[in-house]
């Protein structure tokens, strides 16, 4: 059987109060230091984030102003192609009006080109096979535009020339006349002179021999139809160019050598 000391009893309760206490006041002392410690990591933590949450604001504030300069610089690209596509579609307009009046002003002076054709020794116009109208001979009258200096005139028919877009030029002519005169504005001009030796009693070269003169410059001496065409009922067209009006009339002078000069057609054409 055991026996229990009161004394002794009293005296373990009390180092096991003391025991305790020590044990209370080291864990709050270490909770102390913990916290403290928990405190100051805390601290730092939020001074971290801190430093981030301002980082990334201003990387945020830098977005919306990087944004807005980039729209304006697109802005004022735009404004630089607008301000290029102006100046273009005016250039545009400008060269527009430019070749309107140009395409106005080829016109006016094609307008004014003078283009004279005459059927000599015809009674009635006449269009060859090109689109050409050809005036009905005529004298000379007062105050007319142009015409023959006497002369007489002979229809000989249809022939048939060959060689030419318009064969009844050939088939009439005037002969033994002095010339013709023309009313025409000053200028250049082409002079086609077209001539065929139909008469019968022609029949070799030599036989019908003259001379013909623009304004009193010859053109042609001794100008043989029947020789320069090759033969008979052949076509013969002489082309003076640079003829020079400038007083308002171009006259053309026929002058006899062998036989009455003779003449089928006159074209006088604007340069």
């Amino acid at each position: 059987m055991i026996s229990i000391n009161p004394v002794t009893n009293c005296y373990m309760f009390e180092r096991n109060q003391k025991m305790t206490k020590r044990i209370v006041v080291a864990g709050l002392l270490v909770g102390t230091v913990l916290f403290a410690l928990s405190g100051c990591n805390t601290q730092s933590q939020v001074q971290e984030n801190e430093g981030t949450i301002e980082a990334q604001v201003t990387r945020e504030a830098q977005v919306p102003q990087e944004t807005q300069v980039d729209r304006e610089a697109q802005l004022a690209r735009e404004a630089q192609a607008a301000r290029e596509a102006r100046e273009v579609s005016k250039t545009e307009e400008v060269e527009a009006v430019k070749a309107v009046e140009e395409v106005k002003e080829v016109q006016k002076v094609e307008s004014t080109k003078l283009t004279l054709r005459i059927n000599c020794g015809a009674t009635e116009p006449y269009t060859d096979k090109a689109g050409n109208t050809w005036l009905a001979d005529q004298g000379m009258e007062p105050g007319g535009k142009w015409g023959a200096v006497d002369g007489l005139t002979v229809d000989r028919g249809d022939l048939g020339i060959a060689g030419t877009d318009a064969p009844k030029i050939y088939e009439t002519e005037r002969y033994s006349m002095e010339g013709y005169k023309f009313t025409i504005p000053n200028g250049k001009y082409t002079v086609r002179l077209h001539f065929a030796e139909t008469y019968d009693g022609i029949t070799a070269e030599g036989e019908r021999v003259f001379s013909v003169t623009i304004n009193d410059q010859t053109v042609l001496k001794d100008f043989d139809p029947f020789k320069e065409a090759g033969g008979y009922q052949k076509p013969a067209v002489k082309k003076i160019e640079d003829v020079t009006v400038t007083n308002g009339q171009l006259a053309i002078g026929f002058t006899l050598n062998i036989q009455n000069p003779e003449i089928n057609g006159i074209e006088i054409l604007s340069e």
